[in-house]
């Protein structure tokens, strides 16, 4: 359901755009557009259409989670209409035809384009999604994990789900009907969300096989937490559902594809170090002294150490150029140990780029759960007993959990950074690397890394 509301927005975006263009095209000439004038800009404003959709997949306006009716929401709109644009005017300033003038067009398209979309956003997030798209949930059992998903629910309605009813608990609030049996129910859900505690329970059990018979989706708590949060819920670890759950013998196809495209990345991550290594050389040995270029142990796929490679940020305040002097520990958002030029650096994800050689040496990949030190993982693996499955693939030059947050310094912060990083071994393919490329081009874009 998740994939057909993006999709939903998508076709909507792409409507709004191409209406934008044909009310332009009246606009310019005042007059009902002839097909030749259609003909002449369809094929290079489609182009440009398709480039404005990943551009917005860039800004983060596709996240169902995030993209309500705010001012944020607006303005990602507002600056994509901008790069937008300033993308067309290179266009067809490095493509001219004689055929076609645009430039007047381009700019009303901006103007009608993205403001029906901008209108379409609003009419979704206000009508669409809470009505044509809504999806009406039962909960069968009320933990704390529940409690927490509907209050999400409650938060943003622009995600399009409507609790109707709480099955067999007293502690529903007034707004949520409480019953004790699903035949009691007002309304039919469109889907039941059935509580771990309440797997084993017979009588639950028959009523919902009868619900089968109308259609009626059924889904277990664990499932649609992840659905709601895009992680995976630590109430459910246990070596059984990981068994059941993780079927990485079906990835193998995908990940030796992976292989090929890592290679390619990796050769124009190579290209782009040979040009700007003498620049950022220069400026971090103006900055502070110290190596260049800085090596670490990390640890790999099935828990192998390796070197990683990384232009030093920090300063050097060890004999082997690292920043510890009382051992091991976390950077932190605001750490004194980072020079200004490795802020920079960090922020732009620069930093990240010789790892191109971990790549070809095949220790990392393009996507995957960031490599973490030896020392941390021992200390996690105690304290987290299915730590080790982060293992399980490759790291990567960036990934899910790196993308949700920026440091990891706390138990709680590393257990948040865990059910991320399990939800992409879990769901890795093509999709969901697109979406990770797409939105590290954002942190890159938006100097956000960390």
């Amino acid at each position: 359901m998740y994939r057909l509301k993006q999709l939903t927005i998508l076709i909507g975006d792409l409507l709004s755009l191409y209406i934008g263009l044909y009310l332009a095209i009246f606009l310019r000439y005042l007059d009902i557009p002839s097909q030749t004038n259609i003909n002449n800009l369809l094929g290079p404003f489609s182009g440009l259409f398709f480039i404005a959709i990943i551009i917005a997949f860039i800004s983060g306006i596709y996240d169902l989670g995030k993209a309500k009716n705010t001012f944020a929401l607006y303005q990602k709109i507002f600056f994509a209409a901008i790069i937008w644009t300033v993308l067309g005017v290179l266009y067809f300033y490095i493509t001219p035809k004689t055929n076609i003038n645009p430039k007047t067009i381009l700019a009303l398209t901006t103007l009608c384009g993205f403001g029906l979309l901008s209108l379409w956003r609003f009419l979704y997030n206000r009508f669409v999604a809470t009505t044509i798209l809504k999806t009406k949930i039962v909960f069968v059992g009320f933990s704390s994990e529940a409690q927490k998903i509907t209050e999400t629910i409650t938060r943003s309605p622009q995600i399009g789900y409507e609790i109707v009813g709480i099955v067999g608990s007293p502690n529903c609030s007034t707004d949520i009907p409480c019953i004790q049996n699903l035949s009691d129910l007002k309304m039919n859900p469109d889907l039941i969300v059935l509580d771990f505690n309440y797997q084993k329970n017979n009588t639950i059990t028959k009523e919902l096989y009868q619900k089968i018979f109308q259609q009626i989706g059924i889904i277990d708590l664990a499932d649609f937490y992840e659905i709601i949060y895009r992680r995976l819920p630590p109430f459910t670890f246990s070596e059984n559902w990981f068994l059941t759950k993780f079927q990485e013998q079906s990835k193998k196809i995908y990940d030796r594809f992976r292989l090929l495209t890592d290679f390619i990345a990796a050769i124009f991550m190579a290209i782009f170090f040979i040009i700007t290594f003498p620049l950022i050389a220069i400026a971090i040995k103006l900055n502070s002294r110290g190596p260049i270029l800085f090596q670490q142990f990390r640890i790999g796929r099935n828990g192998q150490i390796f070197s990683i490679y990384k232009y030093r940020t920090m300063r050097a305040l060890n004999s082997d150029g690292s920043a510890e002097i009382n051992g091991p520990q976390y950077a932190t958002e605001k750490d004194n140990r980072i020079t200004l030029i490795g802020k920079f650096l960090r922020a732009t994800r620069l930093d990240e780029i010789p790892q191109f050689i971990n790549i070809f040496k095949n220790e990392m990949g393009l996507i995957g759960p960031r490599p973490e030190r030896p020392e941390f993982v021992d200390q996690l693996t105690k304290l987290m007993p299915f730590y080790a499955l982060r293992h399980l693939v490759k790291p990567g030059l960036t990934g899910w959990a790196q993308l949700q947050s920026g440091y990891y310094g706390t138990l709680d912060e590393n257990l948040g950074k865990l059910e991320y990083d399990l939800y992409y071994i879990k769901n890795r393919g093509p999709i969901l690397d697109i979406a990770i490329i797409l939105k590290t081009i954002s942190v890159v874009l938006g100097m956000i890394g960390r």
